[in-house]
């Protein structure tokens, strides 16, 4: 029998009773040069052949890893605080970690990168939602792996991703979103108030209960974005905070308490950035009532520009991005969220009205446009989303739409037609146009009262 081939591995041999042995090269050291073989075993000469021949197909697919590969929490680790956090966002790297947190001490965690399967994670999910977790957390989580898996393919730590053949989670959660809305009287003590303060104040609150535009967003918008003869605001740009670092050698020696006072500090501070999506990146248009109060804001900076000549300045960031902000201290520095958050909740007293996060008037936005019976794909751009999973969270204010136009449908099939000289309609006769609700506010009473009812 002549040589065999280069790649076709050596021939089974035994190596104890009941198993045979044979070794594959699966490729080059790239140091030495030396060739790397791997071993497959089988309890017979035809089963250890077979895993062979199973192991060369593997090698010509490239879905065999060379050396010994890390188990899934260290490459974890290594992908999230070696290659990823220097490009993600505090608030998102503490996402991550608070969703890779679910594998700790897990056999999933302990698994060679080379080992997983599809069950594995497939299992790990059911787990998961088992145990209460939503659909959308867990589908945070596959796209975390989904990123690292990637990313070890492609440095030839891991052969092949195995979420290739797991189908991303799906599903609604169990308990139905229900957006917090402002009543019409708080809507009206909102909006009277607003009217009584500055430009800077009046502008920033009605902002948040039109489009509710994100806090960053808001806080990152500069006089370059607003078209004051238009009425347009492109929101392309937000503003987000960032940790500062310790720079001291020796971090039990330095006398700050915490980083941000650190005296060699770095790292930190308000930055500027894009939006996240595409669907983020938009142009929307202002009410006029809103337009009117941008532009006084606008007269009062060019005439503080005037006034306080240097002290009041446009803000950097430490990248070196220069913007003349909307939204701003009367030094030209930015609102910290904290601070703008603060703000809001003094408002919120002020006015009488409860409680409510600064992110409750985004949902508001949205449900007031819903019933208005904005088209959905407007309010998708207006809103700035990119998934049309974000809509279906407002689902039951879409269904009751749909009751509406049924109603109307049936009217116009069905009723009869009125004539001139018809003093007594007859019941049904008058066609629904639209909600009934009060356009100047919010009033969602009547969709409240069917659903409650």
């Amino acid at each position: 029998m002549g040589r065999r081939a280069n790649g076709e591995g050596s021939k089974p041999y035994q190596v104890s009773k009941g198993r045979w042995r044979a070794d594959v090269t699966v490729g080059t050291d790239p140091i030495t040069g030396k060739r790397i073989r791997k071993p497959v075993y089988g309890r017979s000469q035809a089963l250890c052949a077979a895993a062979r021949r199973d192991l060369i197909r593997q090698v010509e697919d490239g879905a065999v890893t060379i050396g010994s590969a890390p188990t899934l929490q260290e490459w974890l680790d290594h992908w999230l605080y070696v290659i990823k956090k220097e490009t993600l966002r505090d608030s998102t790297l503490e996402g991550y970690e608070a969703k890779i947190a679910w594998l700790k001490n897990t056999k999933l965690a302990r698994t060679k990168l080379d080992k997983l399967n599809p069950e594995h994670i497939e299992t790990f999910y059911a787990r998961k939602r088992a145990e209460g977790r939503a659909v959308a957390s867990v589908l945070q989580l596959h796209r975390i792996l989904n990123g690292a898996f990637k990313a070890a393919v492609k440095r030839g730590r891991l052969g092949s991703n195995p979420l290739l053949k797991v189908d991303a989670p799906s599903g609604r959660s169990d308990e139905a979103f229900v957006p917090p809305t402002f009543t019409p009287e708080d809507a009206r003590k909102i909006i009277a108030h607003a009217e009584t303060l500055p430009p800077s104040e009046a502008a920033r609150w009605m902002m948040a209960l039109t489009y509710g535009p994100r806090q960053g967003e808001i806080l990152g918008l500069g006089w370059d974005a607003v078209d004051l003869d238009s009425g347009q605001i492109d929101l392309r740009r937000t503003l987000y905070p960032k940790k500062w670092r310790h720079g001291c050698d020796d971090r039990s020696r330095c006398p700050a308490k915490g980083p941000h006072l650190c005296p060699s500090r770095h790292g930190g501070g308000l930055f500027f950035g894009t939006p996240k999506s595409q669907a983020g990146r938009r142009s929307v248009p202002v009410p006029k009532q809103v337009l009117k109060h941008l532009k006084n804001l606008h007269a009062e900076h060019l005439a503080l520009n005037a006034a306080e000549g240097e002290r009041r300045q446009q803000y950097t960031d430490p990248n070196g991005v220069t913007v003349d902000l909307v939204f701003c201290q009367l030094n030209g520095r930015p609102h910290r969220p904290e601070s703008d958050w603060r703000r809001w909740e003094a408002l919120l007293e002020e006015c009488g009205v409860g409680h409510r996060r600064l992110h409750d008037a985004r949902h508001v936005s949205a449900t007031m446009m819903l019933t208005l019976g904005i088209d959905a794909r407007v309010v998708m751009d207006l809103m700035g989303w990119s998934q049309r999973a974000m809509l279906d969270r407002y689902q039951h204010v879409l269904d009751d739409m749909k009751r509406d136009v049924a109603a109307q449908v049936g009217n116009a099939l069905w009723a009869h037609p009125k004539s001139p000289e018809d003093p007594n309609p007859e019941p049904g006769d008058d066609i629904k146009e639209g909600p009934s609700s009060d356009t100047t506010v919010i009033n969602f009473d009547e969709w409240k009262q069917r659903r409650t009812g």
